[in-house]
């Protein structure tokens, strides 16, 4: 399981670091090259090999020792990164020296840096690996986490409730009449609805709320340490602002949408499932009621 904080992260900043993660593991096998070749060519060594501060100065350094994402710094593997190329560049220099100096480079010493390079090699990979993972835990359409990744935060989250005695809250949004959205202007007018408004709920939650697109056009929210009062209060202004909210599905053609939302609080013996659900039978009250409401669970419409 990936030890990413996917609350955190978006889709786009999550392929970012990939991007990054590539070019930087690129970066170092070409340096690893460079050093063989001037090795067994007896070439002149660069400052990235003999310098004392070479893991700084080699593309990979720089790339490592340069401003990072938040995410990535707090991740272990990059924590343990830094140890491990410090010591495989120390190695490589004190090998590079005794080479040049026309010194013995025995079985030993040479399966000492090789050992260092794969310690490096397999920190780097299972870092990437991770992100990879949890590039594959957003929704493809929106960008938004997927019901399966979403799941394993709401219990992290459930659990974390109780633990802190800080109340969570879960609310389910379904779009109203969504369904003439795509028999009016085509599928790929609901397609653009979906991304829109998933962009819309995403930039006006709260840093440390997290959502997820459940399954056709519906959202679940999470809403840690947040009262019952205020996190009604917190829907009702994402449902007035997604009413004002103008989508356009066409060069020619904005639309607007409303939504549906259903509110349930953690309780202490009800279970993870069990508060989904009761969100999601408010907000089919909500719907019955007329739609472009929010209702908590165990209210009328």
């Amino acid at each position: 399981m990936t030890t990413i904080d996917q609350q955190r992260l978006t889709a786009k900043e999550t392929k970012s670091i990939i991007d990054a993660l590539e070019s930087a593991i690129i970066e170092h096998g070409k340096w690893l090259t460079n050093w063989h070749r001037n090795i067994i060519c007896s070439l002149p060594l660069s400052d990235d090999i003999v310098d004392k501060n070479a893991h700084q100065i080699s593309n990979f350094g720089k790339w490592y020792y340069a401003k990072q994402s938040q995410i990535l710094i707090e991740h272990p593997y990059f924590e343990h990164i830094d140890k491990a190329y410090q010591n495989l560049h120390e190695h490589a220099r004190n090998l590079a020296l005794k080479a040049q100096e026309g010194r013995k480079i025995t079985k030993m010493d040479y399966a000492s840096f090789l050992a260092k390079e794969v310690e490096l090699s397999e920190i780097l990979i299972k870092l990437r690996d991770e992100f990879h993972e949890a590039l594959f835990s957003f929704d493809s359409l929106t960008r938004v986490l997927n019901r399966q990744a979403f799941l394993r935060i709401l219990a992290q989250e459930h659990a974390r409730a109780f633990r802190t005695n800080k109340p969570c809250c879960i609310a389910m949004i379904d779009l109203d009449n969504f369904k003439s959205v795509n028999d009016t202007h085509g599928h790929q007018a609901g397609d653009v609805t979906l991304q829109a408004v998933a962009q819309y709920l995403t930039e006006n939650l709260r840093p440390y709320d997290s959502m997820c697109r459940y399954g056709g056009e519906e959202f679940l929210i999470c809403l840690p340490h947040t009262q019952l009062d205020i996190a009604k209060n917190i829907l009702i202004r994402l449902q007035k602002g997604l009413a004002h909210f103008s989508i356009q599905v066409t060069k020619k053609k904005s639309i607007s949408i409303t939504a549906s939302f259903g509110l349930a609080i953690s309780e202490q013996n009800v279970s993870m499932i069990d508060t989904i659900t009761r969100a999601d039978s408010a907000m089919y009250a909500a719907k019955h009621g007329g739609g472009n409401r929010v209702i908590t669970w165990g209210d009328k419409a």
